[in-house]
């Protein structure tokens, strides 16, 4: 109870990152409205936004794998472990046919979410967004490092995405990440940081000037104006596709469904609260033998999503579940 106390009181203080704007065009017209949309729909505004929290981390039922299913009422009675399978040198399981299970820790990346792990089936999802990187690296690297919690773990995993610069996390995640993650992960997360503080160095030399200036001032306040009105159209635009590129509330997956991948083999999640999770796979010989190179899974590559609205995403690792 007092881990989760904790992990949500964490999870609270990083909510209060800045939200993102949608940049619009409804304020142009003629050649000036055209060019508008054309940046916004190749590069994005010519004046950066802020980003928006939802693009750090972007995996969403839209991206999850769900052609072919087995029912849940197909439940082996005997696995092998999937650790007893050879591996490639960047941590893949080589696979072969069997039925194999492992029981780990497992890691929600909704900050806030009181009811992590609902009663559902979790389709598998490659991970998305601006953080993917780093989450991919640090699912990956947990199993490397048995000595740290599994509550500092999911402190920078709450961090991560929504989007904490490295030197605004609290100490001990920060030495997390740096004990955790590869050196070269850390060094572009504090480049980010360096980069961000330079131009924000910038910009406050720009404000100064420009605040000396009354029709500067005047003409700022009327972009504030604009900007509130483009917040409030975004926040309506948000409460009426709040379930876009989420499954049907009406029927949702059952839990313990199984999903074919890309290969032929076919895998379950079955989470035991969101801090542990039974990760099942049935390899058949066929997509042994069709393979065309040696048919390989990383889990950690992979968020469980669960298929339900609202949804919830699960971190794999490989560590063992205790």
């Amino acid at each position: 109870m007092n881990r989760i106390v904790r992990i949500l009181s964490v999870s609270s203080a990083l909510l209060l990152c800045a939200q993102g704007a949608i940049a619009q065009c409804e304020n142009k017209s003629g050649f000036a409205k055209l060019a508008c949309q054309a940046q916004t729909n190749s590069n994005g505004p010519f004046q950066a936004a802020k980003p928006d929290p939802k693009t750090f981390l972007s995996t969403s039922f839209a991206d999850t794998i769900h052609g072919e299913t087995l029912p849940a009422n197909i439940d082996p009675k005997a696995f092998k472990p999937l650790t007893e399978l050879d591996r490639t040198d960047d941590g893949a399981f080589i696979l072969k046919p069997g039925i194999y299970e492992a029981y780990v820790q497992s890691y929600t990346l909704e900050p806030g979410d009181v009811n992590a792990t609902k009663a559902g089936g979790y389709y598998p999802a490659p991970i998305k967004g601006t953080k993917a990187k780093i989450v991919s690296s640090l699912l990956k690297q947990i199993e490397l490092h048995p000595d740290v919690s599994q509550s500092d773990v999911q402190f920078l995993l709450f961090a991560i995405v929504q989007g904490v610069d490295l030197e605004k996390m609290p100490p001990n995640v920060q030495q997390t990440a740096v004990r955790v993650l590869p050196k070269d992960i850390v060094r572009e997360m504090q480049a980010a940081t360096q980069a961000k503080a330079f131009q924000q160095g910038l910009m406050n030399i720009l404000n100064a000037h420009a605040a000396k200036d009354k029709n500067a001032q005047a003409n700022q306040q009327k972009m504030a104006d604009f900007n509130n009105q483009l917040k409030q159209m975004q926040q309506q635009a948000e409460a009426t596709a709040a379930f876009n590129g989420q499954p049907d509330a009406a029927a949702p997956v059952v839990r313990g469904t199984w999903v074919q991948m890309p290969g032929g083999f076919y895998v379950r999640y079955l989470p035991d609260g969101y801090v542990k999770t039974r990760l099942q796979l049935m390899v058949p010989d066929e997509a042994v033998t069709q393979a065309q190179t040696p048919l390989t899974f990383d889990p950690t590559q992979y968020l469980a999503v669960l298929g339900q609205a609202p949804s919830e995403r699960l971190g794999i690792s490989l560590r063992p579940a205790r």
